[in-house]
C-alpha cells in the first residue's frame, strides 16, 4: 500500500473505533499547520492560517496522506514542538479551562530536590528514603500539577502551599465557606503528558484529567518533566 494512502485512509486502523476521529483529526491539523509553519512567526498566527486551510486536507485523504508522509520525512524538531505547544498558548489554554470539569484543586507544585522518607504500606515503622531525582541537568526542583475533583485532607496545609509555584495569576483553590474536606484518598493515579520528551507540560492536559478524577474520585498528580 502506498504511505499517502496508508496515512490519509488508514491512521489508527490499530486503534479501537472510538479513537480514530480523533486520530484523524490531528493527521489533518498537523498537516494544515505543517503548510502554513514557515509563513509565520508565532504559533498562534499558524495556528489561525491552518483552521483555514484545513478544509482541503479533510476532504481529501490522498492529500492529507502524502503531506502527512512529507512533513513526517522533512521537518525537524522545532516543528513538533511548535505543533505541540499550541495548546500551551493563553487563548487556548482558557479557552480549554473555561470548557473543562471544574475542580477544587488544580495547583501547580515545585519539590525541592532533597530526599525524603516515605512508610511502608506493610509496615508503618519501617520506612524507604526517596532520593531526589537527577536527568542530565543534575538535581533541580521537581515541577508537577495536583488536580482533585474533591478536596481532601492535606490539599489546602500549609506544608503543600509551601510547594506552591506561580504560573503568573492567582492560585487555582476552588473553596467555598462550606467546602467539605473528605478524608484522603487511599489512590493517587501519576500521570506523565506526552509532547515526545520535547513540548508540553501538565497545563495542556488539564481537561482530561480533571474529567479523570472526576470519574475515578482520585486526586492526580501530573509530573512535569525535563526535555531532552
Amino acid at each position: 500500500m502506498h504511505k499517502g494512502c496508508f496515512y490519509g485512509r488508514c491512521l489508527g486502523f490499530q486503534s479501537t473505533p472510538a479513537i480514530r476521529p480523533c486520530l484523524q483529526t490531528i493527521a489533518i491539523g498537523l498537516v494544515a499547520f505543517g503548510e502554513n509553519y514557515k509563513r509565520h512567526q508565532s504559533g498562534i498566527g499558524v495556528a489561525a492560517s491552518s483552521f483555514f486551510t484545513s478544509g482541503k486536507y479533510a476532504i481529501d485523504p490522498e492529500l492529507r496522506g502524502a503531506e502527512f508522509e512529507r512533513i513526517t520525512q522533512n521537518l525537524d524538531v522545532h516543528f513538533w514542538k511548535a505543533f505541540w505547544n499550541i495548546t500551551e498558548t493563553e487563548v487556548l489554554s482558557s479557552l480549554a479551562s473555561m470548557t473543562s470539569t471544574t475542580v477544587k484543586v488544580n495547583r501547580a507544585l515545585s519539590l525541592p530536590p532533597i530526599p525524603f522518607d516515605l512508610p511502608l504500606a506493610s509496615n508503618h515503622r519501617a520506612s524507604v528514603t526517596i532520593a531526589p531525582p537527577s536527568a542530565h541537568i543534575g538535581s533541580a526542583p521537581v515541577q508537577m500539577r495536583l488536580i482533585s475533583y474533591d478536596l481532601r485532607e492535606g490539599q489546602d496545609s500549609e506544608t503543600l502551599l509551601s510547594l506552591a509555584r506561580s504560573e503568573g495569576g492567582a492560585l487555582s483553590l476552588s473553596l467555598g465557606l462550606k467546602t467539605k474536606r473528605l478524608p484522603s484518598s487511599s489512590c493517587l493515579l501519576i500521570h506523565f503528558h506526552g509532547g515526545g520528551f520535547v513540548a508540553q507540560t501538565s497545563k495542556s492536559h488539564e481537561p482530561y484529567l480533571k474529567s479523570w478524577s472526576q470519574d475515578l474520585g482520585v486526586p492526580i498528580l501530573s509530573v512535569d518533566y525535563s526535555f531532552a
